[in-house]
């Protein structure tokens, strides 16, 4: 069969929520419905599919390996439908459009200014909205409040809800203030029982880091933890705490070389093996890059390749720590 018959959008929604809430009634609340409802369209989704989409398990609603494989098209055309409407909705009302970006904080501090200067002159119709793009889940760019992310490449079991165009490798660096007492501590495992501000999850950070917060920072058998570790959803956040105080984080190289000039923060010149990075630009899987995006992606291309070829000012610094990815 090759479609499902009758296949509304309040199914797929359904089907969403129950997945990430893992109760029906819990999915019903978010959705503003009843639990019947949503007991009855994901029914009606099952029978059409002619397979469960889901598994009791004594942890809630379990996707099944079709659940799994529906899910990722659902939130593909949710997206989609969403991004149409709000475009459908500004087209009507002569309103001026507006194109939601990820973007990772170094590209924000080197690149993306000449390439908002340039945008803004080629379509002074289009209102940007920027945020901070941290991590590699991007819920916001699967669920459609992101149309585009310029960020670490997405985690393995999300590449086939994404498109990935890599841009940049980079190395990745444990930071603090310049006079702090471990500035000059050549392994990671000498800042053992050092504080910590990190920008995301453990889970997504690559070796060795990632080995050394799960080996640091679990429960002591007394109930007491080794040192302290914070989180913040901004790098930025992140480099202002390190600059006055005690804590560690962990930045992109390149980040560190654009914030030298404005913050007294420094690199510590670890000799571990540590895994590089890609900065990409990341789509929805299926997302046309026509009109603004389309443009959008060009402007941001032109501006890569324009900083590539620059021999001096801050760009020189970063371009030191980056590899140009080409294609």
């Amino acid at each position: 069969m090759d479609t499902l018959p009758g296949l509304k959008l309040y199914q797929l929604q359904y089907l969403i929520a129950v997945a990430e809430q893992g109760s029906l009634r819990q999915a019903a609340q978010r959705l503003g419905v009843s639990a019947s409802a949503v007991s009855k369209g994901l029914k009606e989704l099952e029978d059409a599919a002619g397979t469960p989409l889901f598994e009791r398990q004594a942890s809630g609603y379990q996707p099944s390996a079709a659940g799994r494989l529906l899910l990722t098209r659902a939130r593909t055309i949710t997206a989609e439908m969403h991004a149409a409407m709000r475009e459908l909705n500004d087209r009507q009302a002569g309103a001026i459009t507006l194109l939601s970006i990820g973007v990772t904080p170094w590209i924000i501090h080197s690149i993306l200014p000449a390439a908002l200067e340039r945008f803004s002159s080629l379509r002074p119709d289009v209102r940007l909205r920027i945020q901070e793009s941290l991590g590699t889940d991007y819920k916001a760019l699967r669920d459609g409040e992101v149309d585009i992310a310029i960020g670490l490449s997405p985690a393995a079991e999300l590449a086939t809800e994404f498109v990935v165009r890599p841009l940049f490798s980079y190395a990745q660096a444990v930071s603090c203030r310049v006079d702090h007492p471990c500035a000059n501590v050549r392994t990671l495992e000498g800042l053992t029982g050092q504080g910590w501000i990190l920008a995301h999850a453990i889970e997504q950070y690559g070796p060795p880091f990632r080995d050394f917060f799960l080996a640091n920072f679990a429960e002591r058998s007394d109930g007491s933890w080794p040192a302290t570790l914070h989180f913040t959803r901004s790098a930025m956040a992140a480099v202002h705490l390190i600059e006055h105080s005690d804590l560690l984080t962990i930045l992109p190289w390149p980040l560190v070389e654009a914030m030298r000039d404005r913050y007294h923060i420094t690199a510590i010149p670890l000799r571990d093996d540590i895994t590089e990075r890609q900065t990409s630009f990341i789509t929805r899987r299926n997302t046309v890059c026509n009109g603004a995006l389309g443009q959008f992606v060009d402007v941001m291309m032109a501006a890569i390749q324009e900083a590539a070829e620059k021999r001096d000012g801050q760009w020189l610094r970063v371009a030191r720590t980056v590899d140009l990815i080409r294609r």
